[in-house]
């Protein structure tokens, strides 16, 4: 009799643990299938950049200005990600070109637009790369963008809080970076 409770005994617990697995396996299906179908991004940045040519009463200074930022992201696979990301600094201000035969440079409210290319290294950290035109009434410059950001999933799973730092080189002008905290949306 002992021996044949024994048996019982584990034959439930084995059935009951294939029981649950299933179950489990096909709420896993389910959540991949729905995170699968979330391939876009929109995230919105607040943020300063850092310019380190700037000249204040005549002396070349580092610059702190504020700026926002717009992006859109398309998730290729399951590491790589391309979007168009959209900043704009929301204060006017001067630099040194970087040849001493230059003029000064004014730039007011300058907007940046992006294709960038991203590649996951694990699931908070990420690495951009991008290139694209910063535009402004004086003149437009050619830009590279070099960047990392670092998420952090929020309660809700198709929000993320995340953090960016980005260098950008103005091709024959002046180079910056900055630093932003923002939050996307995924859908």
């Amino acid at each position: 009799m002992k021996y044949s409770l024994k048996c019982l005994i584990i034959i439930t617990l084995l059935l009951s643990n294939l029981i649950t697995n299933g179950q489990t396996e096909e709420v896993q299906t389910n959540d991949e299938e729905t995170e699968s179908l979330k391939k876009h991004s929109l995230a919105f940045f607040m943020s300063h950049s850092f310019i380190s040519q700037g000249k204040i009463d005549g002396d070349r200074e580092w610059l702190a200005a504020p700026s926002l930022a717009l992006n859109y992201n398309y998730k290729i696979s399951e590491k790589w990600s391309i979007g168009l990301h959209n900043d704009i600094i929301i204060e006017s201000f001067v630099v040194e070109q970087e040849e001493p035969d230059e003029d000064i440079l004014e730039r007011e409210h300058p907007i940046s637009n992006l294709i960038v290319g991203s590649y996951k290294l694990s699931e908070p950290w990420s690495l951009a790369f991008g290139a694209g035109a910063e535009w402004e009434k004086n003149e437009t410059f050619a830009l590279l963008r070099f960047g990392t950001e670092y998420g952090l999933e929020l309660k809700n799973e198709s929000l993320e809080l995340l953090f960016a730092f980005n260098y950008d080189l103005l091709i024959d002008a002046y180079d910056s970076f900055n630093l932003g905290i923002g939050i996307a949306k995924r859908f």
